[in-house]
């Protein structure tokens, strides 16, 4: 097959009604619409919100928020993070760092800072096996109204408890999720990898979280980053270990309680990620597990009529957008290259243009959104992103479904 522009645009217009409903299934059908419908009305709905957002400036609360810190073998980056929640403007916090059973140093740098009187510091001889089991441990020693759960890697801004604190001012509001970016890869690493994530974390806060707080959607408070009001835990209990992303599990026990929930743009925390390849895969392996797992363990609110309505359909679009038409694309593009056989390169072609439309408008009504603009300097790695990154996502997570059916699962 010669290839050449105009051979492109010969075989697009050769095209039948039915070809191009075969090629645009995915990317018009589910996925531009998808991505521009939700770019055009969080633009939309920012603009009109600046008056309330402005109103909640001007709040200015003071009860007590509790930080718990857990911490399993954390001595990189331990010091870092409790200087940054030592540092933060608000007040009334105490901080509370959980030393799960560590065999390195991470005791003794913590402990520097208890003896100033600066944190309070729990120690476990044997780890608990679980983040859960740490914060669970830790929040009994919890004094404040509000718990804030905040992973040893990560560097909360130092206005980012009180952005926090005010939305906890309409006691309606239980949970509010933190807006976690990426700081650098572990260790300071700064590479592609690193950079795809930063760009990915731009997108998932700035689209994702916003908009299903909006909705009254949201299904995940971040762990490395997230807050309760102390009272909800009387009602829904702690972090279960029986799954392996507990802020997902513990999410939606708590919007199954008919909570309402939130999402602090305003609020920064940086956290690190995996600067290699291999640590990136086993992590989003457990995340994909996680996710299931939670949601096979929550299967009662698609049957269940007592729930609200908001979300049931928030878990069937998860069923439905994350499971089900994954593995639809999994078998839509090798049929796409068989049905065009002798046009294949046209056709995927055709398919990555539109695809980089819609990342073009996303990546750039993100940005628009961002409190932060930092991330928006890899708006370059658009291509990558569309061509490279994404795709080998939904490979992974494909085989993490597989490796689940077949009893393979994953561990922290």
């Amino acid at each position: 097959m010669s290839i050449s522009i105009t051979g492109f645009f010969e075989w697009l217009y050769s095209l039948s009604i039915w070809d191009l409903a075969l090629i645009l299934l995915f990317p018009i059908i589910v996925d531009f619409s998808r991505s521009f419908g939700k770019s055009a009305f969080l633009l939309l709905y920012n603009a009109k919100e600046k008056k309330r957002r402005q109103l909640r400036h001007s709040l200015h609360p003071n009860f007590k928020i509790s930080i718990l810190i857990p911490a399993h073998n954390e001595e990189v980056g331990i010091r870092r993070t409790l200087e940054a929640a030592i540092e933060s403007s608000y007040a009334n916090k105490e901080i509370i760092v959980i030393d799960d059973g560590s065999t390195d140093n991470t005791y003794k740098i913590a402990y520097e800072f208890a003896q100033k009187k600066l944190i309070k510091l729990i120690r476990r001889e044997e780890s608990s096996g679980s983040k859960a089991g740490a914060l669970n441990y830790g929040a009994a020693y919890a004094t404040g109204d509000v718990i804030i759960s905040v992973d040893a890697d990560t560097l909360i801004e130092r206005k980012a408890l009180d952005e926090i604190a005010k939305y906890f001012e309409d006691k309606k509001i239980m949970a509010v999720s933190g807006n976690v970016r990426i700081l650098s890869g572990d260790g300071g690493v700064q590479n592609l990898l690193t950079k795809l994530q930063a760009y990915e974390y731009l997108i998932a806060m700035e689209m994702g979280r916003r908009y299903n707080a909006i909705l009254n959607s949201l299904l995940i408070i971040s762990g490395a980053f997230g807050s309760f009001r102390k009272e909800l835990f009387s009602g829904v209990g702690m972090y279960d270990k029986d799954t392996i992303t507990e802020d997902f599990d513990l999410t939606v026990k708590v919007r199954k309680s008919g909570a309402k929930l939130e999402f602090a743009t305003e609020s920064i925390g940086w956290t690190l990620c995996p600067n290699n390849w291999k640590a990136w895969h086993r992590q989003r392996l457990r995340w994909t597990q996680g996710q299931l797992k939670t949601l096979l363990k929550h299967k009662d609110i698609t049957w269940t009529s007592g729930y609200k309505v908001v979300l049931i359909m928030s878990i069937y679009d998860m069923w439905f957008m994350d499971i089900v038409l994954l593995v639809a694309r999994i078998v839509w593009i090798p049929f796409l290259v068989l049905y065009f056989t002798t046009t294949w390169f046209y056709m995927m072609s055709f398919i990555f243009i539109i695809y980089m439309m819609s990342e073009a408008f996303v990546i750039m009504s993100a940005g628009i959104l961002s409190p932060r603009k930092q991330d928006l300097r890899y708006i370059y790695l658009a291509p990558v992103m569309v061509f490279f990154y994404r795709p080998l996502y939904v490979l992974v997570r494909f085989s993490a479904y597989l490796k689940y059916f077949f009893g393979k699962g994953v561990k922290w």
